[in-house]
């Protein structure tokens, strides 16, 4: 689920197959009062919208570790809020790996810097990624053609968000 000003809206699916139950379902909140962000207490750290994204991707690598083997990479996420530094992901998809923070080992093969909210629109299939390119939404360095093998990943991961 995920939070669009008053509105949250949510899916359900079947988690033995992965078929959706609900899509498209909100409920609208009629005050939602913004406090100081809280934190995640097991990571002491403000969580974002596009975590919950990543989680996905982590479950779905452990469930299933040789595809993400074959995209044989890893990618940084550095995940921004109003343009500051605000979360960094890592997908080791060499050692099938996906986790809080900058690389374990090397430096990463091609580091993507998005806003969180923008994130959230590209898992979702809301946003193209190579319109958000484009439009300087979703900025790469480093190997930019190792991000075409990130679509068939997303895209298994669509289906879950």
């Amino acid at each position: 689920m995920w939070r669009n000003g008053n509105r949250i809206h949510f899916q359900t699916s079947i988690v033995e197959t992965g078929m959706p139950v609900n899509t498209g379902a909100y409920v609208d909140l009629l005050e939602v009062k913004m406090g100081i962000p809280r934190t995640n207490p097991c990571s002491g750290k403000t969580d974002m919208e596009s975590d919950a994204i990543f989680v996905t991707i982590a479950e779905k690598v452990k469930e299933n570790p040789g595809e993400a083997k074959k995209v044989n990479a890893v990618f940084l996420y550095n995940i921004t809020d109003n343009g500051k530094q605000a979360s960094e992901w890592t997908l080791d998809l060499k050692k099938g790996e996906v986790y809080k923070g900058k690389p374990k080992s090397g430096k990463a093969d091609a580091t993507l810097t998005v806003e969180d909210k923008d994130m959230v629109e590209i898992a979702l299939g809301k946003l193209n990624p190579q319109m958000a390119f484009m439009r300087g939404k979703l900025k790469i360095t480093g190997n930019i053609m190792l991000t075409q093998k990130l679509k068939t990943l997303m895209d298994a991961n669509k289906s879950k968000l």
